[in-house]
């Protein structure tokens, strides 16, 4: 393909530029802050407080085991206000489905909220919205490179 005109290097419309901003900045947040600091704060904190110290996955795949775990415990703490008490069916059946998949994993009820402090909580509201933001953001930009500007997208190779 030809080398691209330097007007298609940027997008034609230039409120894209400012979503496409947002964006990374919210991508980049998750990588380089929230994620160290939610295996610090949140992590390791409850790995010690439900005694998982001989996690399976720790010593091979680390990555893969610590994104499991920040998942249970976010999905923990976030959802539990909402443990049993929804009325919408579909999403009882979500949230409790969370929650079946936690006591059996845990062999107990436990109520993760009850063990976190501020910050813990904000930081599990933060890292939900964030990936929110992550993943439902890349719906725009495929419409935008193939929905509204195609050559946008065929001048960048894509």
């Amino acid at each position: 393909m030809p080398t691209s005109p330097p007007e298609l290097i940027l997008s034609p419309n230039p409120v894209w530029h400012y979503i496409w901003l947002v964006w990374m900045l919210v991508s980049f947040s998750i990588l380089i802050i929230q994620l160290p600091v939610a295996y610090f704060a949140l992590v390791r904190p409850f790995d010690k407080k439900f005694e998982m110290k001989n996690v399976i996955f720790e010593k091979g795949i680390f990555y893969g085991s610590f994104i499991s775990r920040l998942t249970n415990y976010t999905h923990g703490i976030v959802f539990q206000p909402y443990r049993g008490k929804l009325s919408n069916r579909l999403m009882k059946r979500l949230v409790d489905g969370k929650f079946k998949y936690q006591d059996r994993l845990y062999e107990k009820k436990i109520d993760m909220r009850s063990y976190a402090n501020r910050f813990q909580i904000g930081l599990c509201y933060l890292l939900v919205g964030s990936t929110i933001i992550m993943v439902v953001g890349i719906i725009p930009f495929l419409i935008h490179d193939f929905i509204l500007y195609p050559e946008f997208a065929a001048a960048r190779n894509r």
